[in-house]
């Protein structure tokens, strides 16, 4: 009898312990909100320590960049004050894990290298779903520079470009490389070279941004079945410029300036009635 009971003991010990390895992996260890003071290399440090799906919290202050998220699911929400600052060096934060969220900092200062592709906020092909909205960026080459993500947004930034007299030394305020899916809405974009420059994307989506005091307010190459609507430009050398896409829909607000290059097909460039319509009314 003592036997019998020690087998069913046993057992149901075995039953227990394989549900519980059958749990997923959220039940043995929740994310969790991380607050990060400012100074040192603490942020550096919480990034290196979190696990995905954790949120830090970055208080007012400097915080040292560059710096790499490379935990999934993680979020960088900044309070009032917070700033990320790259001394000048590199990319100030760089994003190489899916759906990323960067929030409500201030980002400035990264390196000056072309070929390196310093920029404020850079996001690489593993950044898939990456969201970017309610920064601010400065003195950065690149404002936010994406190369090869999916589905990322870029939102409500105010990204101020660099001024240097050389226009071909700036970077560009958002930069897409190869992003389908992207949707760029609602930014502020001023000084720099081009305010938003997409070269060999498709299904992008770019609206209600605004830009000033820029080469090319809009720039785009190779870039096919965008949507490009309710954008503002104002004072800057050229509004839009076209330049071997197809199909971009939905062309609205378009300013005084636009400059179509393409071969003579119809099917590179479609403008939509709407453009030659809201011309005389844009800013």
């Amino acid at each position: 009898m003592r036997g019998r009971r020690a087998a069913r003991a046993l057992a149901a010990a075995g039953a227990l312990l394989a549900a519980a390895s059958c749990l997923p992996p959220m039940a043995k260890g929740s994310a969790a909100t991380i607050t990060v003071a400012p100074g040192g290399g603490r942020l550096a440090e919480a990034l290196a320590a979190a696990r995905p799906g954790d949120v830090l919290v970055l208080q007012p202050g400097v915080h040292r960049g560059p710096v790499t998220v490379d935990r999934p699911r993680l979020a960088l929400q900044g309070e009032a004050g917070a700033v990320v600052d790259g001394g000048g060096n590199g990319r100030v934060i760089e994003v190489a894990a899916p759906d990323v969220a960067i929030r409500g900092l201030t980002i400035r200062n990264s390196g000056t290298d072309f070929t390196a592709v310093d920029a404020g906020i850079f996001v690489g092909k593993a950044g898939v779903g990456a969201s970017i909205e309610g920064n601010r960026l400065s003195h950065n080459l690149f404002g936010i520079y994406l190369h090869g993500p999916e589905r990322a947004t870029v939102r409500g930034n105010r990204i101020d470009g660099g001024r240097n007299p050389r226009v071909n030394d700036r970077g560009n305020g958002v930069h897409l490389w190869n992003a389908p899916g992207t949707v760029v809405e609602d930014n502020d974009i001023r000084f720099g070279r081009d305010g938003i420059f997409v070269t060999t994307s498709e299904r992008n989506v770019f609206r209600g941004n605004r830009f000033r005091d820029l080469r090319f307010a809009f720039h785009s190459m190779y870039a096919n079945d965008a949507e490009i609507g309710g954008n503002v430009s104002t004072g800057n050398h050229v509004g839009y410029a076209l330049m071997y896409s197809r199909r971009l829909l939905k062309l609205q607000s378009v300013p005084r300036q636009v400059h179509l290059k393409a071969k003579p097909s119809h099917e590179h460039v479609g403008c939509h009635d709407a453009a030659t319509q809201n011309a005389s009314s844009s800013q």
